[in-house]
């Protein structure tokens, strides 16, 4: 008798803990996703030693992650609402880990980047899937709330570890240790997923837009192989102006499906709201320069101050390690102001510390020099996306909220590829590195200018960061 009383307190308490145990499992799943977007930049140098290749090799390490990525995110939800998001989530952590083992034990570049593609896809159905679970093991809304909270958390502490984290592995096991670290978790995330997360039952009516899906994707490799390869290949090349072509030929295309289609991968109707168009524009806007800067900075302080690995991830901290302070202070700082007050003044001091960098930056510059211009960025950027979040969600319809989170993170990872192309481009256009680096500065900063106009021109500045809110 009492074993089945023990067996029902049992039960009992694994409903009360499971709604915490599923945060746990699915903020894993974000931990793991966003510290590769930022880990491997610090590692580039020793693989570069290593496989050998030139700077394009290294952005295709960097870029086949972040492409796969943006372009799978908004089908991965979809998949996930079809197929069940437990499944499809654990679908995504065997092909993220797997591929992370692939990754870890390539012999050439190649088998490295085929292996990135393969991470990318099982990021693309992590993140969505674990949104939805989260919101659905938690009945109570503040508790609801307070679990997006250690997500989103969660997210902003990892990218802003990864730089550090990268060069730790680095220095102490080797570039391939980075790689291998996720084979651990991923076999406890999996487990616990089984084990723990609750079954939930399938949308058989959802259907996966294919049309849209490959053409987005085939247009987005596209842009990135002419941002990446243009210098190489030669900028009037034919296999250049093929994919130029190629690349506005399949936009077009995809706007034409997405039209027509019932049920789109992007309905276009989401941009009919100029707060959303804007806001996600300003969000690819913020990561251009961002994610560009982490990896042309990483190869400045390894080739030209010639640090270590490790020495590369400390050197980032002022840039990484404001991330997650700023984020909470921009939160309270857009219900005070607006939203329009926090991105504007982060794209400002951000903009200001790329062209601060641009004329700082010079081969015998000592870190002191460009510390300050680095805390001018660190300070900026995390003041923009929180804000930018609201604008997206509080312009589109609640059933809706789900797909323009979806977009907006999509938009960042496509302007975060980019950013990388362009910008490791111009660093390896020429001989001097350094005289690239400082174009590259001087870019970013111009692009903030840009997303500062946009902001100030089209963004609410009134009170109340939902004040323009549709009604749902």
């Amino acid at each position: 008798m009492s074993d089945g009383c023990e067996t029902v307190v049992d039960a009992k308490g694994l409903e009360g803990s499971r709604p915490k145990l599923t945060a746990f499992i699915v903020c894993l799943g974000c931990v793991v996703v966003l510290l590769d977007v930022s880990i491997v930049n610090v590692a580039l140098q020793r693989i570069s030693d290593g496989l050998g290749g030139r700077v394009s090799d290294l952005q295709w390490i960097v870029d086949a992650y972040t492409l796969a990525f943006a372009s799978f995110l908004l089908t991965g939800g979809t998949a996930g609402d079809r197929y069940g998001n437990k499944q499809v989530f654990g679908v995504g952590f065997v092909l993220f880990t797997l591929a992370s083992v692939f990754c870890g034990t390539a012999n050439n570049l190649p088998a490295l980047i085929t292996a990135r593609v393969i991470q990318g896809i099982g990021a693309a159905l992590i993140i969505p899937c674990s949104l939805t679970l989260l919101n659905h093991a938690f009945d109570d809304p503040a508790q609801r709330a307070k679990a997006f909270g250690w997500w989103a958390g969660s997210g902003g502490v990892s990218v802003a570890a990864g730089p550090l984290i990268g060069g730790f592995l680095v220095y102490l096991f080797g570039w391939r240790s980075i790689f291998f670290v996720n084979l651990p978790i991923g076999i406890i995330a999996l487990l616990l997923t089984i084990r723990y997360i609750r079954e939930e039952k399938p949308l058989p009516g959802r259907k996966i837009d294919w049309g849209g899906q490959l053409t987005s994707l085939f247009a987005l490799a596209a842009l990135t192989t002419v941002l990446i390869e243009g210098a190489n290949w030669g900028w009037l090349s034919s296999p250049i102006i093929g994919l130029t072509l190629a690349f506005f030929l399949l936009s077009l295309l995809f706007l034409l499906i997405e039209a027509r289609q019932s049920h789109p991968m992007l309905p276009l109707t989401l941009f009919r709201s100029p707060q959303f168009s804007v806001a996600t524009s300003i969000g690819l806007l913020l990561s251009f320069p961002f994610y560009g800067l982490i990896f042309t900075l990483s190869l400045y302080f390894q080739q030209v101050c010639h640090y270590t690995p490790m020495q590369t991830g400390l050197a980032f901290l002022p840039v990484t390690g404001l991330l997650a302070v700023m984020n909470v202070y921009a939160g309270r700082l857009a219900a005070k102001r607006g939203v329009r007050f926090p991105i504007v003044a982060g794209l400002v001091i951000g903009g200001a510390g790329f062209f601060w960098l641009a004329f700082a930056a010079h081969a015998g510059a000592g870190y002191a020099v460009i510390l300050l211009p680095l805390l001018s960025v660190g300070t900026g950027v995390p003041l923009i996306l929180p804000p930018v979040t609201s604008v997206v969600l509080a312009s589109v319809d609640r059933p809706q909220v789900g797909l323009a989170s979806a977009t907006l993170n999509a938009g960042r990872q496509v302007g975060a590829a980019a950013g990388v192309a362009v910008l490791g481009s111009l660093v390896s256009a020429g001989h001097n590195f350094v005289a690239g680096f400082r174009v590259a500065m001087i870019v970013s900063g111009v692009i903030y200018v840009i997303g500062t106009v946009l902001a100030v021109r089209f963004l609410p500045g009134n009170n109340g960061p939902a004040s323009f809110d549709r009604e749902q």
